[in-house]
Parts: structure tokens; C-alpha cells; sequence
């Protein structure tokens, strides 16, 4: 459950006994804040994606084209 302590194994990630949850709150915003939002959402998810590809020799796949 979301909050509790759960094992990981000896690479850091966790157990694969059960799924990951998530528990996530949304606020709907317009105007200026949505646009500022937006921007730091898509600022975020673009360097998860580009730590992914400089990173990805370390889950052994090789990078897409």
C-alpha cells in the first residue's frame, strides 16, 4: 500500500512480489498558472526522457533510434 516501507532488492529496485501504487492529487488550473504549469510538466517529463536515454546501458537494453 502507498506510504508503507517496502524491500528492495540488492539493485535498489523493488520487490517484484507486488506492483507499484501511486497516489496522486489533481488540481485543475487555467490562465497564466496553467501555461507555467504546463511548461514545467513538459520541461520535466522531456529530461526524464532524456535521462532515460543517456541511462538506459544500465537496465542492459540498448537506446532506441
Amino acid at each position: 500500500m502507498a506510504g508503507e516501507h517496502r524491500e528492495r532488492n540488492p539493485g535498489g529496485q523493488l520487490a517484484s512480489d507486488e506492483p507499484p501504487t501511486l497516489v496522486d492529487d489533481v488540481h485543475f488550473v487555467d490562465g497564466e498558472e496553467g501555461r507555467r504549469l504546463a511548461h514545467a510538466q513538459a520541461r520535466a517529463l522531456w529530461e526524464v526522457t532524456q535521462w532515460l536515454v543517456q541511462n538506459s546501458y544500465r537496465t542492459g537494453r540498448e537506446p532506441t533510434a
